[in-house]
């Protein structure tokens, strides 16, 4: 990238939200970041909102805004996060600076209006899909505004909430199925990538052990989220921070076009991605492999080398 991309990420922070933002956070010269949009998933809404204007402001990139978006899913019930994230949706982890205040406005009027004057704008939706799918309802037209969306969601194989569903999806499938319906072409990170890559315990220790940094508490941070989904396991995974890594290292990632579709009926299967890769009428690229250990490796160094 010759110049920084202008990216507005669409997030609820959760820890692996919270590693992505502050990855994003270290690499400027790659993303500006221009706003944050909140949503219901991992915690309640205020807490999401709480959360990101937490790490923006122990980034030091107090003058970026955060915007609260829907405070539910389209359709469901909300069933959060809590047991993986915490109660405070990031590990009781304590971090310095003070939790600056909400930009006014709601974030699906956000995401719309820098879709509008910014002609070259990623979207990176980290969370359920609420904010962009009632953006798409209110302007369809956004479809093709926004030069690149890229979506952490949905998994082919399997899922993670349930044998068939991912979180982010199982959360507000209506909501997924309406963006994949939208004419906008999303990029999708499913577990079938993100799962590639764990980090592991001895890793999580390294960056909790740099002693500057935003590396100790990301490492604090990891070191909760291991033990909520089981120390047996060979590491975590950080889901997120792989569909912020998608625009900046495109050299790690294998792309291919797929049909999409998002199961909403009640059920076993409610939430479930179906891709049909053999189709002649694509409406997103999924990531299907990638170089997990240079992901690693460059997300590590980013943390590790982040100076607030």
């Amino acid at each position: 990238m010759n110049r920084p991309h202008p990216v507005l990420i669409d997030c609820d922070p959760g820890i692996d939200d919270a590693i992505a933002l502050l990855m994003a956070f270290a690499m400027p010269d790659a993303l500006e970041l221009t706003g944050i949009t909140t949503v219901a998933g991992n915690g309640p809404l205020a807490v999401t909102a709480r959360n990101a204007r937490r790490i923006r402001d122990f980034a030091g990139r107090h003058e970026v805004p955060v915007f609260a978006g829907c405070p539910r899913p389209l359709v469901a019930a909300p069933v959060f996060g809590e047991r993986i994230h915490g109660a405070d949706g990031l590990g009781g982890v304590g971090l310095s600076g003070t939790s600056g205040g909400l930009a006014a406005g709601h974030g699906v009027d956000a995401i719309l209006e820098q879709a509008a004057t910014r002609s070259d704008l990623t979207v990176i939706a980290v969370g359920p899909l609420t904010n962009l799918a009632v953006a798409l309802v209110k302007r369809p037209d956004l479809a093709g505004r926004i030069a690149r969306t890229v979506i952490m969601g949905g998994g082919i194989a399997q899922g993670n909430v349930t044998p068939a569903a991912e979180f982010n999806v199982f959360f507000d499938p209506e909501a997924a199925r309406a963006v994949l319906d939208s004419g906008l072409r999303p990029t999708l990170v499913p577990l079938d990538a993100t799962q590639r890559a764990p980090l592991s315990a001895s890793r999580i220790e390294e960056l909790a052990a740099c002693g500057e940094g935003v590396a100790p508490e990301a490492g604090a941070m990891l070191r909760v989220y291991h033990g909520n989904v089981g120390r047996d396991r060979p590491g975590v995974f950080i889901h997120d921070a792989m569909a912020v890594a998608v625009p900046v290292w495109p050299d790690l990632f294998e792309i291919r076009p797929a049909r999409l579709s998002v199961c909403t009926d009640a059920g076993p299967e409610r939430g479930r991605t179906i891709a049909d890769f053999a189709s002649a009428e694509p409406n997103a690229d999924v990531v299907v492999d990638l170089d997990p250990a240079a992901f690693l490796d460059r997300l590590c160094g980013e943390l590790r080398a982040f100076r607030r």
